[in-house]
Parts: structure tokens; C-alpha cells; sequence
């Protein structure tokens, strides 16, 4: 992208913004002796507002994804990656929000481990880190930094790590809440601009409906029911979220929690039909041979100087409010889930154990990120390995009428996710059958199958 003075400015002044909100801004409220859960979750006090605008800011890491799925397919992106979050962010606010906030437990490990016994914990805690060590963020985090700088992939990725997780060894989670409250404010302001100069740039929505593709304005995309149920199911992976577990528990109260995601879908709705109409406009007037790049290059197409500094700042935030938000948790889930097993390490606080757990998981984060530069493959089969593991375990842990045994749960947890990720390899050698079902399905179907053989229900006395 070509740059003006003022573009880098505006960049410049992110940067700047975001470290002291993070060093500076977040410590304000903090206690002189901080507590383990001051740390983790902020003391558990997150008001309506601050609980809103991290959980919705936290949501859109893939920002570069969504916008390649839209140039590509159109309106079905809406129908994949929208309506069925939606869905399934209003059951998880109905039926769970409420119950974590009250169980007063730290992370999605904790509970496994509360309801399941020490070794089910550790086989969780494996398992969350494969979904939130956020190789995926820093690599499109990196991507963004080398369309504006020029730098090699391998230094932006670099530097992109250190500027998004910096801030959160001396601020921990209340640090990551204040920042993705600024970067939240940004993503609107961005993509509201960029929506703006590109209705006046090219004309109104009639217009370029009009120059769509017939599939890019159908609710299937061309594609068939199948796929779009898988996407459904896909996005229950939102009840094994630990974004939104470690949100809910450090809200203020029960309702606070509950009803923030009620309202956090509403502002997703909105940025969606930011990105969406966005995204329609691209397909309709521009040749994009990486649809990966659709947003940047419509930016680079209708946005003047300032201005585009202004949207780059937005893709900046959208990635980075996600990368140190999953950074955060994976080094809570190494620090306090894991590394505090060990007798030797059993001396050292939470916030130490995390701090060795920020710098495991940035050295990891980067490594994957330079080694696998694909972001929304690494994003997917994560996912598909992790989700079968968790989803039914968890959710029955708040459960307290049914009960599965310590050993059994292992089972499930360990052979679902077993078996996804060996449908994940033999999927990717191109063997026949497997290629035909994504690696999610059978583990999902596998954990259910075993849910039922081993889950009794809890005899009154």
C-alpha cells in the first residue's frame, strides 16, 4: 500500500496509544498487591461496558479471512461466519454465562479440573492450548505490518508479537481488557470509514448489487446444505470458547455477564454488515487476485490520505485485540494450569507462572507463524482438533444432575481429539475417504457416542 506522511502518523499514534493504554491506563485501578485473581481476571469486576467491548473485539482476529470468504462467496460468508455465531453466542448467554460467573473458577482447565479431578484438568489444559497459542493472529498480524512497512514476513511477525503481548506481562488480563476496549472503538470507526468513502467512490448498495455475481447474492453461495450445517456445528466451538469463559468469569455478576453477550451480538451484527457490504463492494468493482487482500485493496483504492492510516489502524486492531486476548489465556492455561503442578514451580505466584507462560507462548506463537503461513488453515484445524475434545465434557460440568467419571472423561477428551487429529493428517495426504468428511465431524461424533456409554445420572441421598 502507498502511504502518505500523515498515514504513517496515524499508525504511528496506535502504536503509542495502545502501549500506554496498556502500561499506563489499565494500572490506575490496580491494587498495591495484586492477587492472583486482580492478574487473571481483573478481580472479577468487569462492568457491562468494558465486558462488551473486549468480547466483541476479541471475536474478529481472522479479519483478512472474512474477507477473503466474502470476495469469494458472497453473502453465504454472512450465513457461515454471522447467523450461526449469533445462535450460538444466545444459547451460550441463556444456559452457561451466568453458571460460570457463579462457579468462580479461573479458566475452562479449572473447571475440568473442579468437576473432573487434577488429571482431566491437564488433559484440558493440553487441549486449550492447541486452540489459543495465536500463531494464526501474529502471522496476519505480521501480514499487515509487511503491507505498510516493507519489512520480510519473518521481522513483522517478529515485531508484531512483541508490540501486542508486551503490555500484558505488567498489566495481565486487565491490561488485554483496556486495550481491546480502545482497539474495539477503532475497528468500528475504521471499517464505518472505509464503508463511507467506498459508497461515494462507487455508488450506492443497488448499484453494486447489480454487478455481483448471481451466487455472491444467494443465501446457499452455490454451495450445498451440507456445507452450511457443517459451519453451523462449527459454531458451537463458541461453547468451548475460552474467550468467552474467561470474559464470563470475570464479570462483575451473573446478569452482567449473561446479558453483555446479548448485547455484544448485537454489535457484531453490525460489524458484520460492515465487513460484508464492504467486502460485496470489492467483488463487485475490483480485480483481486489474493482475495486474502481484499479489504487492504479496497482501502488502497477509495481511501484518501489520513484516512487510510485510519482503516490500516483498524485491521491492526481487530488482529491484535484477538492475538493478546488468546496470548493471555494460553499463558494463564500453561502458568496456572500446568506449570503450577510441578512441586518445584508450586513457590512461585500465578502472575509468575504466567509471565513463563506469555514468553512459552509468544516463542511458540511466532515459530508456528513463520513455519505454517497460512492463517485460516492453522485457525480450522485447531479448532477441529480441539472442539470434539471439549464441548461435551465442559458442558456438562455445570451440569450437577449427571456425572461422568474422572477416568472416563479423559477418554472422551483425549480419544475425540485423538481421532480428529488423525483424520486431519489423513486428510491432508489425500487419502480418499477422508478427504470427503472434515476431521471435526468424527470426533465430534466419537465424543458423543462415548458421552453416552459413560454419563450417569447423580443419585440424591
Amino acid at each position: 500500500m502507498t502511504l502518505t506522511f500523515a498515514d504513517i502518523l496515524v499508525i504511528c499514534a496506535y502504536f503509542a496509544i495502545i502501549l500506554y493504554v496498556g502500561f499506563v491506563i489499565s494500572q490506575k485501578d490496580k491494587k498495591q498487591k495484586p492477587s492472583n485473581e486482580e492478574y487473571l481476571l481483573a478481580g472479577r469486576k468487569l462492568t457491562m461496558p468494558l465486558f462488551v467491548a473486549s468480547l466483541v473485539a476479541t471475536w474478529y482476529g481472522s479479519i483478512l479471512g472474512i474477507g477473503e470468504f466474502v470476495y469469494t462467496s458472497g453473502f453465504v460468508a454472512w450465513v457461515c461466519f454471522g447467523l450461526p455465531y449469533y445462535i450460538a453466542a444466545g444459547l451460550f448467554a441463556f444456559f452457561l454465562a451466568g453458571k460460570i460467573r457463579e462457579s468462580n473458577v479461573t479458566s475452562i482447565p479449572e473447571q475440568i479440573n473442579l468437576k473432573y479431578g487434577k488429571f482431566a484438568g491437564i488433559a484440558a489444559s493440553l487441549i486449550v492450548l492447541v486452540i489459543t497459542i495465536p500463531a494464526a493472529y501474529i502471522l496476519m498480524l505480521g501480514i499487515i505490518i509487511q503491507l505498510f512497512s516493507g519489512w520480510t514476513l519473518w521481522v513483522s511477525i517478529i515485531t508484531g508479537a512483541i508490540l501486542s503481548l508486551v503490555y500484558l506481562f505488567n498489566g495481565g488480563f486487565r491490561a488485554d481488557v483496556y486495550t481491546n476496549t480502545a482497539q474495539f472503538i477503532l475497528m468500528y470507526l475504521g471499517f464505518g470509514i472505509l464503508l463511507i468513502f467506498t459508497i461515494i467512490h462507487f455508488g450506492s448498495f443497488g448499484n453494486m448489487m447489480s454487478q455481483l455475481p448471481v451466487n455472491h447474492k444467494t443465501f446457499t453461495g452455490g454451495y450445498n446444505w451440507q456445507f452450511l450445517i457443517a459451519w453451523f456445528i462449527i459454531a458451537f466451538q463458541t461453547f468451548v470458547d475460552p474467550s468467552f469463559h474467561q470474559r464470563c468469569s470475570a464479570a462483575k455478576s451473573p446478569k452482567t455477564a449473561r446479558n453483555g453477550i446479548f448485547v455484544s451480538i448485537i454489535f457484531w451484527a453490525i460489524f458484520d454488515f460492515m465487513t460484508l457490504s464492504t467486502g460485496l463492494f470489492a467483488k463487485a468493482y475490483l480485480e483481486i487476485d489474493n482475495p486474502l487482500m481484499s479489504f487492504p485493496l479496497l482501502g488502497e483504492a477509495v481511501l484518501p490520505a489520513f484516512f487510510k492510516g485510519i482503516f490500516i489502524v483498524s485491521l491492526l486492531a481487530t488482529v491484535m485485540s484477538t492475538l493478546d486476548s488468546y496470548a493471555f489465556i494460553s499463558a494463564a492455561t500453561i502458568g496456572n494450569d500446568i506449570l503450577s503442578h510441578f512441586k518445584q514451580l508450586k513457590r512461585f505466584s500465578a502472575e509468575k507462572l504466567t509471565k513463563a507462560g506469555l514468553i512459552i507462548t509468544g516463542v511458540i506463537g511466532v515459530i508456528v507463524a513463520i513455519a505454517l503461513p497460512s492463517a485460516v488453515d492453522i485457525i480450522y484445524k485447531t479448532a477441529s482438533i480441539a472442539v470434539p475434545g471439549l464441548i461435551f465434557p465442559l458442558t456438562l460440568s455445570m451440569n450437577n444432575k449427571v456425572f461422568i467419571s474422572p477416568v472416563n472423561t479423559i477418554v472422551i477428551m483425549i480419544g475425540s481429539s485423538t481421532l480428529s487429529l488423525i483424520w486431519t493428517i489423513l486428510k491432508g495426504m489425500e487419502y480418499p475417504f477422508f478427504k470427503e468428511i472434515e476431521p471435526m465431524f468424527p470426533g465430534i461424533i466419537f465424543a458423543f457416542i462415548l458421552t453416552l456409554i459413560f454419563i450417569r445420572k447423580v443419585k440424591k441421598i
